[in-house]
């Protein structure tokens, strides 16, 4: 058994020197305070452990091998300060005063145990070998030593648990938590085992405090994507970045998060850390449009946000795992001006009504004429307002044309109506029948009519109905556009007749 433990012993001390090794070659990086001065103590505890079995003076073998003890309690502490500095917060001023005061007295107890012989209960001329100081003569303080050692491990253990309650999903915190709870039952139970049954002259505590010192090694500088960026200076350029970020792992669980994203949607930062990505998107879904190409309707969602997602996967410099760096460009203002350009290009200004442009795009989209209604309009006497009584009158009939229509066809659904012309417009109706046409024929006809000449709007209407797809759309155009000229050579004449009379009586203009 002897034998067994001492090629762990070996493997251990080799162990102990590997962090020691890669984190000599960055000595002025200050980040890891905590988990450095562990991983040296660990290293210093390996050379007092080969001294003790190498070196034939008794008073040195005796005293580095005493110094075990408040090392043991030192790399507890150690670990408690690595998990304080691992989830961010401070060690209290008064509990790194108790700690140290402990530590001073078993460093004290360790150095005097000699004469007074308060941890064991053997003196430097009791010894033979090192193996002397292994025998179980332990005294009252010697459990002390142990109970506050273990204390301090399971207070490391607690605070991760409670901190871990807070950031449920994230992996890399799991892994921690799980290295620290294998850790603190790997020493108590390696500790328990020694007392009880096995008899040997290899520190067992010693063996699971170094593997418990990589563990943490390995779990938090080599794996941890969050500590390492908040502890390191990439974390402080990415705050300061212009650009919106959202950072997760490799399993898209959010690791960091941009500030500006927080404060602009009023997000809780820790109600969003290690969530899914997902969470974050639906979250936002009611405020802001998120997107990965620009293939989009312009005119959809006008009163949100608009982001460009870009998405990059990132490693940390030696780091054994990655993560997805996800960029959002705020778009906003450049769909705000496609809106606006889109609307100068498919709307008339002077009525707010489509303009030609749209209704060719609404051309090209109708294939099936079938139940399609189409309104053809022109002004009547349109030149000669505008000759005689000023281009404001002429502005006035086309807008009030334009109201009334729209007013006539409030609840209309499936309609688009445009000013394609100087005088022309059109409406195109979908889902309609010929008596639906017929009757806002004659609705509008209504509506603009007034036995005042000032409030009278002249019009000629032509319809045509798309019926079992017989004809395509331009040919159900030129249909409504001739019955449109039929009524035309009707109406025109009589009302131009009219205005000319009324002009020679007024002088005025009509606003």
């Amino acid at each position: 058994m002897n034998t067994f433990l001492e090629i762990v012993l070996v493997i251990a001390a080799l162990i102990s020197v590997i962090p020691v090794v890669n984190l000599t070659k960055n000595k002025s990086d200050s980040k890891y305070l905590c988990l450095k001065i562990l991983i040296y103590t660990t290293a210093l505890w390996t050379l007092f452990i080969f001294i003790e079995r190498t070196v034939g003076n008794l008073s040195v073998v005796y005293y580095v091998h005493m110094l075990g003890f408040p090392i043991k309690f030192l790399l507890s502490s150690l670990m408690l300060c690595t998990i304080f500095q691992y989830i961010g917060r401070s060690i209290p001023k008064w509990l790194v005063t108790i700690l140290t005061l402990i530590f001073v007295s078993e460093l004290l107890l360790a150095l005097s145990n000699d004469s007074l012989q308060l941890l064991l209960s053997i003196k430097i001329i009791d010894l033979n070998s090192f193996k002397d100081l292994y025998i179980n003569n332990y005294n009252l303080i010697f459990y002390i030593h142990l109970a506050l050692s273990y204390g301090v491990l399971l207070l490391s253990v607690t605070y991760m648990f409670i901190f871990l309650s807070k950031h449920q999903g994230i992996r890399q915190y799991k892994s921690v938590t799980k290295t620290m709870v294998i850790s603190v039952f790997l020493v108590l139970g390696i500790n328990l085992i020694d007392f009880l049954s096995v008899n040997t002259h290899v520190d067992l505590t010693y063996i699971s405090l170094v593997f418990a010192s990589h563990a943490l090694y390995i779990a938090i500088l080599k794996q941890d994507m969050i500590f390492n960026l908040r502890t390191s200076g990439q974390g402080e350029i990415l705050h300061n970045m212009r650009e919106i970020y959202v950072l997760t792992d490799q399993d898209k669980k959010i690791v960091d998060i941009s500030p500006t994203l927080l404060s602009k949607y009023n997000i809780e930062r820790e109600s969003i850390i290690g969530k899914d990505f997902e969470i974050l998107s639906n979250l936002l879904r009611d405020r802001v449009v998120l997107y990965t190409d620009r293939n989009m309707d312009v005119e959809t969602d006008e009163n949100k946000d608009h982001f460009h997602l870009r998405e990059k996967i990132f490693n940390l410099k030696g780091m054994s795992v990655f993560g997805y760096m996800i960029l959002l460009y705020d778009e906003t203002q450049v769909y705000k001006l496609l809106r606006e350009l889109n609307h100068l290009s498919n709307y008339d200004m002077m009525t707010g009504l489509h303009n030609r442009n749209y209704i060719e795009y609404i051309f090209s989209k109708i294939e099936d004429t079938s139940n399609v209604g189409i309104i053809s309009l022109d002004l009547n006497g349109l030149k000669i307002n505008n000759d005689y009584l000023g281009h404001e009158r002429g502005d006035y009939l086309l807008k009030s044309l334009a109201e009334r229509v729209k007013k006539v066809m409030f609840e209309t659904k499936d309609k688009d109506i445009a000013r394609i012309g100087g005088d022309e417009f059109l409406v195109i109706i979908r889902n309609t029948s010929i008596n639906v046409l017929d009757q806002i024929k004659n609705d509008i006809l209504e509506a603009c009519f007034s036995k005042n000449i000032e409030d009278l709007v002249s019009v000629s209407i032509g319809t045509a109905f798309g019926k079992d797809n017989e004809l395509n759309i331009f040919q159900l155009v030129h249909e409504a556009d001739k019955k449109m000229y039929e009524m035309k050579d009707q109406t025109s004449h009589k009302y131009k007749n009219k205005m000319i009379e009324y002009i020679k009586v007024q002088n005025k203009y009509i606003r």
